[in-house]
């Protein structure tokens, strides 16, 4: 780890210091200059910091307080890419305020794959949740990688499909990594870790405070080659996302709804003002990512019998509950649970609340 490095994380270590305060100091040291060994008696750091601030950063001054941050780090499994390290996705360079160091936990090569950031409503409808299966189901097939932040609703939707058709995702955290918000999703980051990829630009100590969310985003949008938004609110942090990707020269692509559905107020919004391409199938995104959609090893035909045709012809157009689908069918309970959870593992139907189902 070069001494560049090691600055960079150093000042990580302080909540109150914003990126551009970091820049500043930054620019006051010469590069491949420890910059704690002259900090106190730098006069330029006047400029930029207030004397509290100076005080408190003060404290950690000792490079022996420094490494011991660093191997807890490290003997966590959490890798830390700066701006100055190959691995450092080339994406993100583009933007105008790139992370100075992602801490990152899994599978790091996928910083650099193709990818698309799937960002939405944490209240999603049942055409919001099945439209965001189907559609990142899909992207999967073809090693896109999908980003999301790893919020309830759409992005969690977005993260768990990516992982059951063996896909790739990124999740990106507001807070640290020893901070996975929000709670209930826990077990996911660490499933995500396994295999694929957590991040952070925050220190792993540092908590997940309101004012980083919207800051995160910018990452998000980075990240990615494209933004999909399945469903959103008008005002939401989804729809910031898609600022930022304008912003950044990302393509922008947006799922229709309902026009009196709050939850389609967004991506309608987009389509409206033409700031996005309106997106009726995956395919729209394939084509415009310029994949190549043959020769494909991972599509694959399903041979459905009577009974499974059945059920799936019953909720071709509107969800059905698992009554309404026994008393239409006749198939008795303990057949049409093993039926139900075969199209559903087949990704031909999707289980919604109150134990009712739709086609996807």
């Amino acid at each position: 780890m070069t001494v560049d490095d090691r600055n960079i994380i150093w000042l990580d270590l302080f909540e109150f210091l914003t990126y551009q305060k970091k820049i500043k100091i930054l620019k006051i040291f010469d590069k491949g200059k420890d910059i704690k060994s002259a900090f106190l008696s730098n006069r330029y750091i006047r400029d930029v910091l207030t004397k509290t601030e100076i005080s408190k950063m003060a404290n950690l001054l000792d490079n022996q307080i420094l490494d011991r941050y660093i191997q807890k780090f490290q003997s966590d499994n959490i890798i830390m890419i700066t701006i100055n390290d190959d691995r450092y996705p080339k994406l993100l360079k583009e933007i105008d305020s790139p992370p100075l160091c992602l801490y990152c936990k899994g599978n790091v090569q996928l910083l650099n794959t193709l990818s698309i950031a799937v960002v939405g409503t944490r209240r999603p409808t049942d055409y919001g949740i099945v439209t965001t299966k189907q559609f990142v189901k899909e992207l999967s097939k073809y090693d896109i990688t999908i980003i999301s932040g790893l919020a309830v609703g759409i992005d969690t939707i977005a993260h768990k499909t990516a992982l059951e058709n063996q896909g790739k995702t990124i999740a990106v955290l507001a807070g640290g990594l020893y901070h996975i918000y929000p709670a209930v999703n826990q077990a996911l980051a660490r499933t995500i870790s396994e295999n694929n990829l957590i991040l952070s630009e925050n220190s792993p100590n540092i908590a997940p405070l309101g004012y980083y969310f919207p800051i995160r985003n910018r990452i998000i949008a980075g990240l990615s080659n494209a933004v999909l938004i399945p469903e959103a609110g008008l005002n939401s942090g989804s729809m910031h996302t898609k600022k930022f990707a304008s912003d950044f020269h990302r393509e922008i692509f947006a799922i229709p709804g309902k026009i009196n559905s709050e939850m389609s107020k967004g991506p309608n919004e987009i389509i409206k003002r033409l700031d996005g391409i309106i997106t009726l199938s995956p395919d729209d995104i394939l084509d415009a990512l310029h994949v190549n959609k043959k020769n494909n090893d991972k599509n694959f035909v399903i041979q459905l019998d009577i009974e499974q045709q059945s059920v799936l012809n019953y909720i071709q157009t509107e969800k059905k509950t698992f009554q309404e689908i026994a008393d239409y069918t006749k198939i008795p309970a303990s057949e049409l649970n093993s039926i139900l959870l075969e199209l559903e593992m087949n990704g031909l139907v999707t289980k919604l609340a109150n134990n009712s189902y739709i086609k996807s």
